[in-house]
């Protein structure tokens, strides 16, 4: 049960802040038992005062698999996009608030058609606003090789979502490994946070021999390393929601490891590898909190006054023979 693996924390005591819930959950090839296990997690958010929902990649129809009937995996995707769980869909939107007082925000992905194609897109809910509307919705740019038969590239346009709290940007799992996308909203855009979500296998080998060292989790380092270098590299907040567990299908292993890390960098909290669990994180000061620690030192405050001010111009490299 998803309320007996439940994960809250209090950053501070500023009511005013958000309380976000990122949920660390293993989804099937099976639309009906998705909705089902995203109706609890919502039921779970209004009973516990959450403001924003943060769901995995693919979490309606679940994550693809390598398949020799592609037509048929097509199909299924199709069945799970959002025209056809319309009055599902407006019904959790219907039942939000943008009082400040509930939950308010669920940010979902899930397969797009668009005409004779397709894209993997991130959507938000919320009570204002057409959440099929293409100027918000994000979509993936980087895709792995299993998503080239059905997806097409998303451009590289970025999606900013402005809220009292802050604001938030977004990518979706491969595109985490990329930096020009991260750094482009830090600078650019000066958002405070970007939303990473993702289904991220744990699974690789890499391995050094004469050093006597290897892993079998190459791609779970990644996570963990890829979230941390984003915040610190760009000091912004870093929320990363991934699936966990087995592929219903395949078999293969996604790393869990949901988390929040902060512009220093540091894991604030993470869920586990192997099981699902929902972390709560209340109160949580994303637009504010580095100005309360420059009593330390601080190199966002050296990105503030040096690479905002050049911004996308770049002197010529000395190049030495």
């Amino acid at each position: 049960m998803l309320k007996e693996r439940i994960i809250e924390r209090w950053f501070s005591d500023d009511a005013t802040c958000p309380t976000i819930l990122l949920a660390n959950i293993n989804t099937q090839s099976d639309l009906r038992q998705n909705q089902q296990k995203i109706e609890d997690i919502i039921e779970i958010a209004h009973d516990r005062g959450v403001n924003m929902l943060i769901l995995p990649e693919m979490s309606l129809s679940g994550y693809l698999w390598e398949t020799d009937k592609k037509d048929d995996l097509k199909d299924y995707l199709k069945s799970c996009a959002n025209s056809e769980i319309k009055p599902w869909l407006d019904h959790i939107r219907d039942n939000l608030t943008d009082s400040g007082d509930g939950l308010e925000y669920v940010i979902f992905n899930n397969a797009r058609p668009a005409g004779d194609e397709m894209f993997n897109s991130t959507y938000i809910l919320h009570p204002e606003g057409d959440y099929n509307d293409p100027e918000r919705i994000y979509d993936k740019i980087f895709l792995t090789p299993v998503e080239y038969p059905y997806f097409k590239r998303g451009t590289d346009r970025r999606l900013i979502l402005d809220t009292k709290w802050g604001k938030f940007g977004f990518l979706t799992c491969y595109d985490l490994c990329f930096v020009e996308l991260a750094r482009k909203y830090a600078f650019v855009d000066g958002v405070d946070a970007v939303i990473t979500v993702a289904a991220w296998r744990s699974q690789a080998v890499r391995e050094y021999p004469r050093m006597n060292v290897r892993t079998d989790n190459y791609y779970g380092f990644l996570w963990d390393l890829m979230n941390a270098s984003k915040a610190a590299y760009n000091q912004v907040w870093s929320l990363g929601v991934n699936t966990v567990g087995s592929h219903a299908v395949s078999g293969d292993l996604f790393w869990g490891g949901t988390g929040v890390w902060a512009p220093s960098g540091l894991p604030l909290i993470q869920a586990s590898n192997m099981r699902e669990e929902l972390i709560i994180l209340h109160n949580l000061n994303i637009s504010n909190f580095e100005e309360k620690n420059q009593v330390e030192f601080n190199y966002r405050m050296e990105f503030n006054k040096v690479y905002q001010e050049i911004k996308e111009t770049y002197a010529e490299p000395v190049v030495l023979p």
